[in-house]
């Protein structure tokens, strides 16, 4: 038997990033406590314009209605952004993340965010948050439109692996 270990990969911006093509793939959303709701062409550009605006301070975006699989989950105080994104039930995660928040000299890693996650539970940590208000709300929007991650933010990827002793 080995022990569990955390590993990441800090995958960067892409240059240039995808552009936001059009439709939806992302069909529903949630936000807490509340019931799923249907993303449609009509309403899309009101739920980011909520969002934009700062009226929501979260938002979980999914494919399906059933809190499964994968989702794009927003947590924001409206100055620091967490943005994450859970595959395979979370076995992966990912996160956006500010370099700046990675340097140990600048901060420690395991600094809370200073707000709470909407779900009442989750720790949010500095390290996860950006201040890229545009950038997070660009990757919102493709992830709706894509069911895909925005390769125009930097993303960390971490999951645990079984490593022999």
């Amino acid at each position: 038997m080995g022990n569990w270990v955390e590993r990441r990969e800090f995958i960067p911006v892409a240059q240039p990033p995808a552009e936001i093509p059009e439709g939806i793939a992302a069909h529903y959303y949630i936000r807490w406590p509340g019931d799923f709701k249907e993303i449609t062409p009509d309403n899309v550009e009101q739920i980011m314009k909520n969002l934009r605006d700062g009226e929501w301070l979260d938002i979980y975006v999914y494919h399906e209605a059933d809190e499964e699989g994968d989702y794009l989950d927003l947590e924001t105080d409206g100055t620091l952004y967490d943005l994450s994104y859970g595959e395979n039930m979370g076995q992966i995660w990912w996160s956006t993340y500010d370099p700046d928040h990675l340097n140990p000299d600048l901060l420690d890693p395991n600094e809370e965010a200073g707000f709470e996650h909407s779900d009442g539970q989750s720790i949010i940590y500095k390290e996860t948050t950006t201040t890229d208000k545009e950038a997070v709300m660009t990757a919102i929007e493709y992830f709706i439109r894509t069911g895909k991650l925005w390769d125009g933010i930097p993303w960390m990827k971490r999951w645990e692996e079984q490593v022999e002793e």
